[in-house]
């Protein structure tokens, strides 16, 4: 099955699909689609379905009920090895082979494909170079000789050796220093814009899920809550967990204020804009750009437009807001 699917199509879509065990429902129901070329997150609290879900994609966990279609084919019928040929799978520590150079694990998904060892070795070096390890200190180390964050690095370049059109995170920082989580996540961002392929990352940490996410799926106890891109899901929560989620995770001591002392806005000027008070969270700012994407809003004298915040939510970084 080799997958094609053009920008701005759907490249996964789970139709009314349930996954029952003994114990109880994983998930129930779920319609979900995935363009082709973004960058997808899932998030939730542990047991809310997200990996169970992740795993379908690859026909790890089959579902009980319902269809998953990749470009349009339903993966049950599809030849699974020919499938998992084209779908990379970055794990929660890197999973590398213990007994396996860093080469030779890299290199996992290009023997299955039979390259060569002169191609393997060019994609390899070339791969390990772009996500800031040198191939001639690294190629040849054991897994036992790299740090969490060089083991994951070696996870990413053998999930996408391959040049698979859809790549699959797990939760792939969670075990990190917050140093290393977020030279990752840039990391996977660069990577997501420069390769165009379609990224599902799995998190449970929403800090991450936004910063990451071009949309973004809220699972809880295996029902899908809200689907949408950050900004919309911020604005306008579909129920109270949605928002409990928010608030719990990314915190609402987030203030205009903060906003200001970081340096974002100019001094008030002859142009309209709202005024709000430093007291007020960015979620509050962010509704009103999302009823009015190019409202300026006042405080304390300061304007500051959509813009700055997204430029604000840039700067931050996990662990950094209490």
């Amino acid at each position: 099955m080799k997958i094609t699917a053009q920008m701005g199509s759907f490249m996964i879509e789970f139709k009314n699909v349930s996954k029952e065990y003994e114990q109880g429902i994983a998930l129930g129901n779920l319609n979900l689609k995935i363009e082709a070329g973004e960058l997808f997150v899932l998030v939730g609290p542990s047991g809310s379905g997200k990996t169970t879900l992740l795993k379908m994609i690859n026909g790890l966990n089959k579902p009980t009920h319902g269809e998953i279609l990749i470009a349009g084919q339903n993966i049950i019928k599809s030849d699974i090895n020919e499938l998992r040929h084209n779908i990379g799978y970055v794990l929660q520590s890197g999973a590398l082979f213990p007994n396996m150079t860093v080469e030779q694990n890299a290199a996992i998904q290009l023997d299955l494909l039979g390259w060569n060892d002169e191609k393997k070795y060019q994609r390899i070096s070339e791969l390990m170079t772009r996500v800031g390890l040198d191939p001639t200190t690294f190629l040849q180390r054991m897994p036992s000789e790299l740090s969490g964050g060089e083991a994951q690095r070696v996870g990413i370049v053998r999930a996408l050796a391959g040049q698979p059109n859809i790549v699959l995170m797990d939760e792939p920082f969670s075990a990190l220093d917050p140093i290393s989580r977020v030279q990752l996540q840039e990391l996977v961002m660069e990577l997501h814009r420069e390769i165009e392929t379609t990224f599902v990352f799995v998190t449970h940490d929403m800090q991450e899920a936004l910063k990451l996410a071009d949309r973004l799926a809220v699972l809880h106890h295996g029902e899908l809550q809200q689907v949408g891109r950050p900004q919309e899901i911020l604005a306008h929560p579909a129920n109270q967990y949605v928002k409990n989620f928010f608030d719990n995770d990314t915190s609402v001591a987030i203030f205009l204020q903060q906003v200001i002392d970081a340096g974002f806005g100019v001094r008030q000027t002859n142009e309209v804009a709202i005024p709000m008070g430093d007291d007020q969270t960015i979620f509050d700012w962010s509704r009103e750009i999302n009823d009015h994407p190019d409202q300026l809003i006042v405080v304390d004298n300061i304007i500051l437009r959509s813009e700055d915040l997204v430029n604000y939510m840039a700067t931050l970084r996990v662990g950094v807001i209490k």
